[in-house]
């Protein structure tokens, strides 16, 4: 083995540089936090509420379900209980950017999910599978979601504007 490679194997520098903090990461601001934080709480909360009785919470919508079908309100629920928790999650003091990146990755992908929910909702009123009552609930939620989505994301990209 030459002594260069013996040299080179016994580097004091790891493969990987550590990640460090150059700045202190700005806290978001109190709009876009509190959008943040209200949007993944409520998440959760419906997506537990779909997951634990999805008969009488889609009920509260005017939209009863039979039982051979609760199963399905069961899909939407564990979808926003994990969108929920990856958002309350996903900030990281220790990362470079504080975990901005994850905090956009959600919002995007919640955001995704609640516009095809509005598709499907415009989709069943059109063939008139879907009562008007439920689709107001079911789609205003889901507008909802996307607008305080978008309020965080606004606040992220303002940083990102400042640095």
């Amino acid at each position: 083995m030459s002594s260069s490679h013996a040299s080179s194997l016994r580097q004091s520098e790891p493969l990987l540089p550590p990640k460090s903090l150059k700045e202190p990461v700005e806290p978001l601001s109190p709009p876009a936090s509190t959008a943040i934080k209200v949007l993944s709480v409520v998440r959760i909360a419906v997506g537990a509420a779909f997951t634990i009785a999805p008969r009488f919470s889609f009920a509260l919508s005017q939209f009863p379900i039979p039982a051979a079908y609760a199963f399905m309100p069961r899909l939407f629920g564990i979808r926003d209980l994990a969108l929920g928790e990856l958002l309350l999650t996903a900030e990281d003091k220790n990362s470079p950017d504080g975990g901005r990146r994850e905090i956009k990755r959600t919002l995007w992908a919640g955001i995704g999910c609640d516009l095809v929910d509005v598709a499907a909702v415009a989709y069943g009123v059109a063939n008139g599978t879907l009562p008007k009552p439920p689709a107001l609930i079911i789609g205003g939620g889901a507008i909802a979601f996307i607008a305080m989505a978008t309020i965080g994301m606004r606040g992220l990209e303002k940083e990102k504007a400042r640095a």
